[in-house]
């Protein structure tokens, strides 16, 4: 069986591979990031059929800066696969980071009714995450762009949030002015996996930074069973491993970590437990 994490990579930007087929209802998750929003269309059992990600530069610290910006970024990629779709997709959620509610929660909202979605669900990150990872006891942290969220779960309840302006723009700058170049040049070496045991030599020390606010939130807690890493950032080879380290918990990051949070959004438009365990096993990496 394909894991639902192999099959995002296998749709997201490839119109090509969107089926439609056999579903008998639709629902958006978006997800709007510091340097990439995400969209990912599921059906009425939680299968992804489409989903679409494009750089944009609407957020910053976790709040959304620019409005109309993420309004028209949003809206392309909802009508590029409104476009292929043989049926509405009139219904969706949507997030924010933690504790940020009070400058996001309205915006996030208005931008799908903008686009005449009826909005399900608007929920922070990490328990948009806990929908696909479904933990019982532990601790999610998602890494993004320009945040690290953190959310601790104890009974099945999300027990604790917070969010830090930290994440994977500081390890861009760190290649940036290790290297000697602009940004765009940094960024492109930073996802090139060939470079991974290179890169994570470089910017060891600002994982190691983000791993101790981590660590200095969860040590408060226990009945952590593991931690699991979620969030694009994580996808470099040796995050995990530092961030076991610095924390002393097991832990976890399940395949195509940057897509964990999007398909939580949209999974829950459709309420209950739709964790899906091809999904969240572990990549040891």
């Amino acid at each position: 069986m394909t894991s639902v994490g192999t099959h995002l990579k296998k749709i997201v930007n490839k119109p090509e591979n969107w089926d439609f087929s056999g579903a008998r209802s639709l629902y958006a998750g978006v997800d709007i990031g510091t340097y990439k929003a995400i969209v990912i269309v599921v059906d009425e059992t939680g299968y992804p059929r489409a989903a679409r990600m494009n750089r944009t530069e609407v957020v910053r610290s976790g709040l959304i800066v620019d409005y109309a910006g993420a309004v028209a970024t949003v809206k392309e990629m909802i009508e590029s696969i409104r476009a292929r779709s043989p049926m509405p997709i009139e219904k969706g959620a949507t997030s924010y980071p933690p504790r940020t509610e009070d400058a996001n929660i309205h915006a996030t909202r208005y931008i799908l009714e903008t686009l005449e979605i009826e909005v399900m669900q608007v929920l922070d990150e990490p328990t948009a995450a806990n929908q696909v990872l479904s933990l019982e006891n532990g601790a999610i942290v998602d890494v993004g762009g320009g945040t690290t969220g953190i959310a601790v779960i104890q009974d099945g309840d999300i027990v604790y949030t917070n969010d830090e302006a930290t994440g994977g723009v500081h390890l861009t700058l760190t290649l940036a002015g290790h290297y000697k170049i602009d940004y765009e040049a940094a960024e492109k070496i930073k996802v090139n996996r060939k470079k991974h045991q290179e890169i994570i030599a470089i910017v060891r020390p600002v994982v190691e930074k983000i791993a101790s606010i981590a660590a200095g939130y969860l040590e408060k807690f226990d009945r952590l069973d593991k931690i699991y890493l979620v969030g694009g950032t994580t996808e470099l080879k040796g995050f995990k491993k530092i961030y076991s380290q610095m924390t002393g918990h097991e832990t976890f990051r399940p395949p195509s970590p940057q897509f964990t949070t999007p398909l939580g959004i949209a999974l829950s438009c459709l309420g209950g437990n739709q964790a899906d365990r091809t999904y969240v096993e572990d990549v040891a990496v």
